[in-house]
């Protein structure tokens, strides 16, 4: 399903566009899952330049069979990197649902709304409003943030918290620098990456949720997310 982009929203100019090929991991096997297409474009978002990045994932008829997933994440911040408003449309298996999230700006309060809607029946399922005296991030603008990583001066060990919207609450993610690997790409090529575990913490332990390799240079271009869905279950997103 593609998200429609805010009538609120301008679009303007591409700014840059990667595809990746998916794979469902299930326990000890992988098999080819389908296509992902991450990108940003340059927006007027309520008259403001801002920065649209979305992420739309695709299974295949063939990982359908096994877990469907239809995804589509968008995510507008501005230029300096503050989110503006959020938005993931889940269709995994039998969960459909909408996440929303609009950030504001209260003096020295970085505050957010978050609704979550049922797509099968149409109803609200969740709403709160968080506080917080440090910028609160989205899933997009956090991958972001870790694509622009400096790793040139730490040790493997290295952790940035950041408040991260999921649902209709705030949690905490801890973004690890792990060290470096040469990853190879679906394109043939070897990069060599840094790599960043993205982990959370649930029922009083910690757990790795996504693993993102991006290349160790100015462009931080990311070459392949590891996405853990469940126990035993993820999704492997490679650059082609």
């Amino acid at each position: 399903m593609r998200v429609r982009v805010p009538l609120r929203a301008l679009l303007h100019v591409s700014a840059s566009d990667y595809r990746f090929n998916l794979y469902l991991g299930l326990g000890p096997v992988r098999i080819s899952a389908g296509t992902a297409h991450l990108y940003d474009t340059e927006v007027i978002y309520e008259g403001r330049a801002a920065i649209r990045t979305a992420m739309e994932m695709s299974t295949n008829s063939t990982a359908d069979k096994v877990f469907a997933l239809r995804d589509t994440i968008e995510s507008f911040n501005t230029k300096a990197g503050e989110s503006l408003y959020f938005r993931k449309t889940v269709n995994e298996g039998s969960k459909h649902n909408v996440e929303t999230a609009s950030f504001s700006k209260d003096r020295d309060k970085f505050i957010v709304n978050l609704t979550t809607m049922d797509m099968n029946t149409g109803q609200r399922t969740g709403h709160s409003t968080e506080w917080r005296p440090t910028r609160i991030f989205d899933l997009m603008s956090m991958i972001a943030f870790t694509q622009g990583f400096d790793t040139s001066d730490s040790e493997p060990g290295r952790t940035e918290t950041l408040p991260m919207v999921n649902g209709n609450m705030v949690v905490q993610q801890y973004l690890v620098y792990t060290g470096n690997k040469k990853v190879k790409a679906d394109n043939g090529r070897t990069y060599d990456c840094m790599v960043i575990s993205i982990r959370d913490y649930k029922e009083g332990k910690e757990r790795e949720t996504v693993k993102a390799y991006v290349t160790n240079d100015s462009k931080h271009t990311p070459i392949q997310l590891d996405i853990i869905l469940g126990t035993g279950t993820s999704i492997k997103a490679v650059l082609k």
